[in-house]
């Protein structure tokens, strides 16, 4: 059998399928939702706030993002690829695709600590 058919085949196929799972598994959590929100509806129950977090799907509200948490991670994923590709497989271009990502989680966590200081000067 030809493996080298297979590595591209598996690179393109995994991240695909992952993305369908998740997007599969969100849209049946909301749909759970809805539906049981609908037989709540119907039974005259009244809806509080108690009860619809107690229902199986329920997402309060849009949270807010955490640009440092995500920058933090990042970081450590652009420092992880540069690493690898600098002691890992000695390659230069892997090395500075690492540093890219490392940029640009450093970037999101100085933006994330500017917009929390921000966030507080205005609080007071």
């Amino acid at each position: 059998m030809n493996w080298e058919i297979l590595i591209p085949l598996f690179g393109i196929a995994m991240p695909v399928g992952i993305v369908w799972i998740i997007y599969d598994y969100d849209n049946r959590a909301k749909q759970q939702f809805h539906a049981t929100l609908q037989k709540l509806i119907e039974s005259g129950q009244e809806l509080s706030p108690e009860l619809l977090e107690s229902v199986p799907g329920y997402k309060a509200g849009k949270k807010d993002k955490d640009d440092i948490r995500s920058g933090l991670i990042t970081s450590g994923v652009g420092i992880g690829i540069a690493l690898f590709g600098h002691f890992g497989v000695g390659e230069q271009p892997l090395f500075g695709i690492g540093l890219l990502v490392l940029s640009i989680g450093v970037g999101m966590l100085a933006y994330g600590i500017y917009s929390k200081n921000k966030k507080g000067d205005d609080l007071s």
